[in-house]
């Protein structure tokens, strides 16, 4: 994965002989994936110089995800609506829209969470570039050709678009089938925070891979290589989403954590593709 703008003869991370002791003994897995989401909130914790950067790229989710859930907590009434057109009467048809009004609320509240957090990515791209260059540069991995705001807002756009197309059909579906079918949102809400956790996996280790100027196929084959890894880190997502105070910076701290990631399973490549 080498970036098209790099000068010849710079370093990259596939040929970049790994450092001693930081390269993992076996193909990293699960438990790596959530072992580096934790590390980057560590990191960001043990780094006060980040938190004016870190602010950034969280002060614009949070106006987002405000502004989008008053926008879809005024639009949900009418969703329930447009699918119950004539309610019935009784206390089980009572039931019934007293459930699918909190299962529409929830349905634009995860929307809104998704796509702020989607948008916050891109629009911050200047700020968490810089905290990847950071987090990388501690870890030993070698700098990367600089790269121009526009071009890191289209990349970190591109990653945001893939994600976006990846999940909202499958959310818009589960939200469907919870507000038809009630009893469905046992398992519904569930899937709703996997699919959603997964797609922000993907949207924050792409940082660093864009960082880096690989084109999206490859970044979504890196991915492909490394799920497991990926879908760790997605799960410690998931589990942050239950925190909210945890879930205010996983924007900075996800992308730090993402940055440890792709070094770690680079040099894991890097090993399995080196001559013995």
């Amino acid at each position: 994965m080498i970036p098209p703008d790099a000068p010849r003869g710079a370093p990259t991370a596939a040929a970049q002989r790994p450092t001693a002791g930081l390269v993992p003994l076996e193909r990293p897995g699960f438990g790596a994936g959530l072992k580096a989401l934790l590390g980057g909130y560590g990191y960001l914790f043990r780094t006060p110089d980040l938190w004016p950067l870190a602010l950034v790229p969280t002060g614009i989710a949070l106006v987002l995800m405000v502004v989008l859930s008053i926008v879809g907590v005024k639009l949900a009434p009418s969703l329930v609506e447009l699918i119950v057109r004539e309610p019935g009467t009784g206390w089980p048809w009572t039931v019934l829209m007293a459930a699918l009004r909190i299962l529409s609320l929830a349905v634009v509240l995860v929307a809104a969470l998704v796509i702020s957090f989607g948008l916050a990515k891109p629009l911050s791209g200047t700020a968490l570039e810089r905290m990847v260059r950071r987090a990388e540069a501690d870890l030993g991995a070698p700098p990367w050709p600089e790269v121009g705001f526009f071009a890191d807002m289209w990349r970190a756009l591109q990653s945001s678009l893939v994600a976006l197309a990846f999940t909202l059909p499958i959310l818009l579906v589960l939200g469907v089938v919870g507000l038809l079918f009630a009893p469905a949102s046992v398992v519904v809400v569930p899937l709703q925070l996997a699919v959603t956790a997964l797609a922000g996996a993907w949207d924050l280790c792409d940082c660093p891979l864009s960082i880096r100027g690989v084109p999206v196929a490859e970044r979504i084959d890196f991915v492909r290589r490394n799920l497991p890894a990926v879908m760790g880190f997605g799960f410690g997502l998931a589990l942050l989403s239950f925190l909210p105070c945890a879930l205010l910076i996983v924007l900075p701290a996800g992308v730090l954590g993402a940055a440890r990631l792709v070094v770690t399973l680079e040099r894991w490549e890097a090993t399995k593709r080196a001559p013995r």
